[in-house]
C-alpha cells in the first residue's frame, strides 16, 4: 500500500523540481550566468576565464575548445574574439570523425575557472574576449547533434550547439 503512495509522490516532487524549460528564454542564461576573463595565472596560459552559474539549477558548458586552442578567432585592429564554440549555423558535410559534445556542468551558485592556451593567437596590445556556449540540457544537445551527423549535410553536428546553448560573450581585456 505505501508503494503506491509513495510513487505519486516521488514523481510530483521530480516534476517541481527547479529547472529551466526548453522554451525558457536565452536571456535568463545570458544574464544570470556570468562569463570572466582576467590575466592568466598559469604560466603559457593566454588568459584565465571563470564562468559563474546564478541560477537555482545546473548549467552546461561546451567545452572541447574551452582550454584552447580556440573552435574560431575573430580578429580586427583592436579587439580579438575568440571562440571556444561555434556561434553561428553552419550547414556542411561533417568529417568522417566529429569531436565529442563535451558538457562541463556547474552547479547551481558555483563558480569554475581554467586558463586558457593557444599559441596561434596573437593579442599584440589587442583588448581580447572569450565566447563560450552555455545550456540547461545535456541530453537534448546531444541526440539533435547526431541527428545532425545524419542529415546529408543540410545540418553540421555543430548547428546543434549553436541551436541549444545561449552564447555568452566574457568582459574585454587589455593583454601584452
Amino acid at each position: 500500500m505505501t508503494r503506491l503512495v509513495l510513487g505519486p509522490i516521488i514523481l510530483s516532487l521530480l516534476l517541481l523540481t527547479p529547472r529551466l524549460t526548453d522554451a525558457q528564454p536565452r536571456k535568463i542564461l545570458k544574464t544570470a550566468v556570468i562569463m570572466e576573463i582576467a590575466r592568466p595565472i598559469q604560466e603559457g596560459a593566454l588568459l584565465h576565464w571563470r564562468i559563474t552559474n546564478n541560477l537555482d539549477v545546473a548549467v552546461y558548458v561546451y567545452d572541447f575548445y574551452l582550454w584552447g586552442p580556440a573552435y574560431h578567432i575573430e580578429q580586427s585592429a583592436d579587439k580579438v574574439t575568440i571562440d571556444s564554440t561555434p556561434v553561428t549555423e553552419s550547414p556542411g558535410c561533417p568529417p568522417n570523425r566529429f569531436p565529442p559534445l563535451l558538457l562541463l556542468i556547474v552547479g547551481p551558485g558555483r563558480t569554475i575557472e581554467g586558463d586558457f592556451t593557444d599559441a596561434a593567437v596573437s593579442v599584440q596590445g589587442r583588448s581580447v574576449s572569450l565566447r563560450v556556449a552555455v545550456g540547461e540540457n545535456p541530453y537534448t544537445v546531444v541526440e539533435e547533434a547526431k541527428q545532425f551527423a545524419k542529415s546529408k549535410c543540410k545540418h553540421s553536428p555543430y548547428d546543434a550547439i549553436v541551436r541549444w546553448g545561449a552564447i555568452l560573450e566574457s568582459n574585454a581585456i587589455q593583454l601584452q
